[in-house]
């Protein structure tokens, strides 16, 4: 039995996918005397069995007996948890659907407009109208002064006005981790020991393609360092957690109060390592010393694009001359990095990709970084979006920053109400299509270097983008089956092309090794029917006896290419 039945998005199991705002509203909640149960995706069962998942849904929802169901909301799921409401309500009709989180915030109105079984949709920051709100609900006399509520009043779209922003962030209570039934199981696993600490909010650039500034109003907020410690002291305590990441859209962006957390956390007590998310522009070396010093070892950077034009045109202005250089340099104080990037943006032309192509391809020949393209994808509640909204047609092919979870069987929900979805839909551009299997592409390119660099350098001879363009033709098939990356570069027809080139066979022979690699067995040089010492003609095989894997390095031209191959020993 429960008061309150919080259902979120979480697939895995683990904390660090759990949304910290639903943790902290089910905490005030509790605290005020109501019952709260908290529900997560992954205890429905198995969403690819999609049918058996939204049944059981139902069901373990019903016998909660709950008065209010309320839903975290995020774009990637936002029409699977629409398709629970909607079944909710049809089980338990008396039950009050409330919907709220990112996804819900940007389009309030068009939910509790078009999804009539969603009976509120709450906006803005909740921690400070919760208790209020739900406490009427569970009377049975809802108040609607409420602020952020939005809700259906004699059949028109009533919106209140959002709440006010909390400063003082340090208020909010400490989150009850015994709401999570899996909390121990979850942390069983040291790998998955990257504990989630709400360290802050909002960014105050203004990127067109970001939602958001959309629902935190460009207004950067950080907690105390004393406040911080506090909570990273509390866990470590509790589950012997020395792995944190820091929730935050912009960690870095206040210099000063950045270097006091760090000063706190050097002498915390035990060591502990960390990861944040940061503008490049907003790290300078003495800071990153600052940061790696105190434990930093993880970072995720949006570089988004490697043309200045589009930089300026999605006013994201970042300067792009060192960018490499600053990365080595935080990589070489043994920080992984994550470097994100976009492409396909309405206005972006062939030379602009280009550009963001090749700026990926020297990034991704540095140790400790790693890269990854996402197709530009039309979030609600964006510049980008609100610009391009009446060109937007329904999509068979996602960007990976919206996954394809559940999509195929929520097509009729997704098809009645387009505007809810505009993260699934496609802006028609001639490089958009041609572009569309770039990550693959470029995930082959990761795997098979020494090839992809030896075709590129000989044949295509800096039009990087002619290269890519022949492997999707030569694959397309593959490709629109969605066959695995694996699939791929087993099949790889592109290499057809070049029967006739001197070193042929020697690529043929470094994509079988490279495919096989992570089986080979040390203390041989033979490795399924590899000749290693033919291949490498004049390598020592004393040096690669105990090679457990390999990094591969192309030089020279023509026929005198030949492959020179470093070895890490077991």
């Amino acid at each position: 039995m429960a008061d309150v039945v919080f259902i979120t998005p979480n697939l895995t199991g683990f904390v660090r996918d759990e949304p910290i705002g639903t943790l902290l509203l089910a905490t005030i909640l509790k605290k005020a005397g109501m019952d709260v149960n908290i529900l997560q995706f992954r205890h429905f069962g198995d969403v690819n069995h999609f049918e058996t998942f939204l049944q059981t849904a139902v069901q373990l929802v019903a016998d909660q007996k709950p008065r209010v169901v309320s839903f975290y909301t995020r774009c990637d799921s936002y029409h699977i948890s629409l398709r629970i409401a909607e079944q909710i309500r049809v089980r338990c009709p008396e039950v009050y659907i409330v919907f709220a989180g990112p996804e819900a915030d940007l389009v309030a109105d068009i939910t509790v407009r078009e999804c009539r079984f969603v009976d509120f949709v709450c906006c803005g920051e909740g921690e400070t109208t919760v208790v209020p709100f739900f406490s009427s609900l569970i009377s049975g006399a809802p108040d609607l002064t409420i602020a952020g509520l939005v809700y259906i009043r004699d059949g028109q779209v009533s919106k209140n006005p959002r709440p006010k922003l909390i400063e003082d962030l340090d208020l909010l209570p400490s989150i009850d981790y015994s709401l999570l039934d899996y909390i121990e199981e979850g942390l069983a696993d040291a790998s998955q020991k990257l504990f989630p600490i709400d360290v802050g909010r909002g960014c105050p650039f203004a990127c067109t393609y970001c939602s958001t500034k959309s629902f935190w109003g460009r207004k950067y907020r950080l907690k105390s360092a004393d406040r911080i410690i506090e909570e990273i002291k509390y866990i470590h305590e509790k589950f012997g957690v020395t792995n944190f990441n820091f929730e935050h859209d912009m960690f870095t962006m206040n210099r000063e109060k950045v270097i006091h957390i760090c000063q706190k956390l050097k002498n915390i007590g035990f060591p502990i390592l960390w990861r944040c998310s940061a503008r490049i522009d907003c790290l300078d070396e003495e800071l990153v010393d600052i940061m790696v010093d105190s434990g930093m070892r993880i970072l995720f950077v949006g570089i988004e694009t490697g043309s200045p034009r589009m930089q300026k045109l999605i006013h994201k202005n970042l300067k792009l001359d060192n960018v490499p250089e600053k990365l080595a340099y935080i990589a070489n104080k043994g920080v992984k990095i994550t470097a994100s990037f976009i492409y396909g943006f309405p206005e972006e032309t062939e030379e602009d990709f280009a550009q963001t192509v090749h700026l990926m391809t020297r990034l991704l020949a540095l140790p400790k970084i790693s890269v990854f393209p996402n197709l530009c994808a039309f979030f609600a509640g964006t510049e980008l979006t609100n610009q391009y909204i009446d060109q937007l047609t329904p999509s068979s092919v996602y960007s990976n920053a919206t996954k394809d979870v559940g999509i195929a069987e929520c097509m009729d929900l997704i098809n009645a109400h387009p505007d809810l979805f505009t993260q699934f839909c496609e802006y028609k551009t001639e490089l958009r299509e041609k572009a569309k299997y770039y990550p693959m592409f470029f995930n082959y390119w990761k795997a098979m270097r020494p090839v992809f660099e030896y075709l590129y350098s000989k044949y295509y001879r800096g039009r990087i983008l002619d290269l890519l363009y022949e492997f999707t033709d030569r694959n397309r098939a593959l490709l629109e089956k969605e066959e695995t990356l694996r699939t791929i570069m087993e099949k790889d027809e592109l290499l057809d092309l070049y029967q006739d080139d001197v070193n042929a066979s020697v690529l043929k022979e470094v994509r079988r090794f490279l495919l096989l690699k992570n089986e080979a067995k040390p203390g041989t040089t033979e490795v399924f029917g590899f000749n290693v010492k033919e291949l490498l003609k004049g390598t020592p095989v004393a040096s690669l006896t105990k090679a457990m894997s390999i990094v591969t390095v192309l030089s020279g031209e023509g026929n005198g290419t030949q492959f020179r191959i470093m070895t890490k020993n077991a």
